[in-house]
């Protein structure tokens, strides 16, 4: 059995835990390699679903947002063990994705998009305006969480180690879940449903299954974000994030898991980066996916690819 971790992906790895030690690596740029780190781990998570199952969820920031304030509620009232708050996350986002993909997946294509907007809405109504989770301020002031008693995670470097770890665990649970029997499954679903159906998988099962594995993994990095931030928003539960979410599977590359890692690590760094220079950033941000979508359209992943294969190709002639 092929280990789930290629010699190229422990040395990307390996490269990663050494980058701290460089020089150039200051605060800001920890803090911006958490941001690129954590949502990319989200996009790899959300194209279990987009590239692998052929399910376009545009409910996930529900999922991210419910992790943060299981997070939040626990650090706001001096429960600072992050594996609690781990655990009060698998729990919260667990339930809420277990009612989600029960009612989403009894439908397809669009209805089933449309199905997780709208339960993802009405999550976000809810703590918008519920004044026992701040309202549209949200929780606000966060501790830091603490790795082990008297071991907090303080720091832009600890911040950075932890989400390296996180991304690393995701990683490998994406690897594992794609190359096995359930990931040919989920394949088969996404060619021809009909066809899955036909030779006896429960497609709804297998369907339920991999939104909440997506949704879990999701939420898991949301209860990792007040830690960093030191709050937790509505603002996060709101569409657009969802929205930015696909954008970033979209600019990696679909059914690729690396692929979105590194959209959702181009997507943080792209924006940060405008946004220090220019006001209207949203439309140099939106013009730059544009040009992406419309002449990279296997994204940056598959970009490289095309390269590498047309320089085979001109070798060999």
């Amino acid at each position: 059995m092929n280990s789930p971790l290629s010699a190229r992906a422990a040395l990307v790895f390996a490269a990663l835990a050494l980058l701290p030690l460089t020089p150039w690596m200051s605060k800001y740029y920890l803090l911006l390699a958490f941001d690129a780190l954590l949502f990319g781990a989200v996009a790899m998570s959300l194209d279990l679903l987009i590239g692998y199952t052929g399910l376009v969820s545009f409910g996930h920031a529900a999922f991210f947002g419910l992790g943060a304030y299981s997070a939040a509620v626990l650090l706001e009232r001096g429960v600072t063990s992050l594996w609690l708050s781990l655990a009060l996350s698998l729990i919260v986002v667990g339930l809420y994705a277990l009612l989600v993909s029960y009612f989403a997946t009894t439908r397809r294509g669009i209805y089933f998009a449309l199905l997780t907007l709208i339960f993802a809405e009405v999550v976000y109504t809810v703590f918008r305006y519920t004044q026992t989770f701040g309202g549209s301020d949200g929780i606000q002031g966060l501790p830091a969480p603490s790795l082990l008693p008297g071991v907090l995670v303080d720091t832009p470097a600890r911040n950075y180690y932890l989400v390296v770890a996180y991304l690393f665990f995701a990683y490998l649970a994406c690897r594992t879940l794609v190359s096995s029997h359930f990931g040919r499954v989920l394949a088969a679903i996404r060619e021809n449903e009909d066809r899955a159906r036909f030779l006896g998988y429960d497609v709804q099962r297998y369907k339920m299954g991999v939104c909440m594995i997506s949704a879990v993994l999701t939420g898991l990095a949301g209860a990792l974000y007040p830690g960093r931030a030191a709050y937790a928003t509505p603002d996060l539960l709101h569409w657009s994030i969802s929205g930015e979410f696909l954008i970033m599977v979209m600019i990696g590359g679909l059914g690729t898991l690396v692929g979105p890692i590194i959209g959702g690590a181009f997507f943080i760094v792209l924006q940060e980066k405008v946004s220090s220079y220019v006001q209207w950033y949203a439309l140099v941000v939106g013009l730059v996916l544009v040009f992406i979508v419309l002449f990279v359209p296997k994204g940056l992943l598959g970009f490289r690819s095309a390269l590498r294969l047309h320089g085979l190709r001109r070798g060999s002639t």
